[in-house]
C-alpha cells in the first residue's frame, strides 16, 4: 500500500522539480538581460574619441620604478621632484598676483616696475634664480589684471648680433631714463628647510606707502629643481 502511494506521488515531484529549475533559469536570464541593458545604457568612450587615457612609455617606466609607500615619507629625505607634480612655478606666481590684487586698490592707473626678489639678509642685495623667475612671471600675472607694467630694462636701441636680436639689458648706463614708474613690486625670500617663504609687496615710490602685500611658501623640491642644470 505504501509502495503504491509513493509511486503515485512521483509524477508530482518530477513536475515540481522541473518547475523550480525553470524558475531558476528564468531568474538567471533576467539578471543577464538587466546587466546587458545597463551596459548598453552607459557605453564606454570610443577608442578614437580621445576620451580614453592611454599610458605611454613614461607612465610605464614610472610605474615600474615606483616604490609603494606604506607610511608617511618626508620628501626632503626620500626625494620629491618637480616633475612629479602638475603645478609649475608660474602657478605660484599667479597665486601671488591674485593675492596682491585682492588687497590692492587704486592700481588701475598705476605704472608698476617689477624687480627681482632678494634674500632676506643684512644687505638685501642677493637675488636667486627663483627671485628672477618670479619677477618675470609676475609681469604676465599683473598684466592679466589690467595693470600697466613698465619694462625698465629696455635698451635705448636694438642690438643685432649673430646670436639674436637683443632689446633688454642689465647695464645701468644703457637703460632708458624716460621710463616713468610710480609703483614698485618687490619682495624678499626667506629660505627654510621645507621651502622658501616669498613676501611680495607693492610700494608707491613717491610716498613709500605700502599699497598691497602678501606671502606665499614655495616647496623645497620646486626651488631645488630650478638650480639643476638643464639637459
Amino acid at each position: 500500500m505504501k509502495f503504491t502511494r509513493i509511486i503515485s506521488l512521483l509524477p508530482l515531484l518530477v513536475v515540481s522539480g522541473c518547475g523550480l529549475l525553470y524558475s531558476a533559469d528564468n531568474t538567471q536570464l533576467h539578471h543577464q538581460d538587466s546587466a546587458k541593458r545597463n551596459t548598453s545604457d552607459t557605453p564606454d568612450a570610443a577608442e578614437d574619441s580621445g576620451l580614453q587615457y592611454r599610458p605611454d612609455s613614461r607612465d610605464n617606466s614610472q610605474i615600474s620604478n615606483m616604490r609603494v609607500a606604506t607610511r608617511y615619507q618626508d620628501p626632503l629625505v626620500t626625494g620629491f621632484y618637480a616633475s612629479q607634480t602638475h603645478k609649475p612655478l608660474y602657478d605660484y606666481a599667479d597665486q601671488l598676483a591674485m593675492k596682491l590684487m585682492a588687497s590692492a586698490s587704486g592700481l588701475k592707473t598705476a605704472k608698476i616696475g617689477i624687480t627681482s626678489f632678494v634674500r632676506l639678509n643684512a644687505s638685501l642685495q642677493q637675488t636667486t634664480v627663483l627671485g628672477n623667475q618670479l619677477a618675470e612671471y609676475l609681469m604676465v600675472g599683473l598684466q592679466d589684471y589690467g595693470v600697466s607694467v613698465i619694462e625698465y630694462k629696455l635698451a635705448p636701441s636694438l642690438a643685432v648680433t649673430p646670436y639674436g636680436d637683443i632689446a633688454l639689458t642689465r647695464d645701468a648706463r644703457m637703460l632708458k631714463t624716460s621710463a616713468s614708474i610710480d609703483h614698485i613690486l618687490t619682495g624678499t625670500l626667506v629660505e627654510m628647510p621645507r621651502g622658501v617663504q616669498v613676501n611680495a609687496r607693492i610700494v608707491a615710490i613717491e610716498t613709500g606707502q605700502l599699497v598691497a602685500a602678501t606671502s606665499l611658501q614655495i616647496p623645497a623640491f620646486m626651488v631645488t629643481s630650478l638650480n639643476q642644470p638643464q639637459p
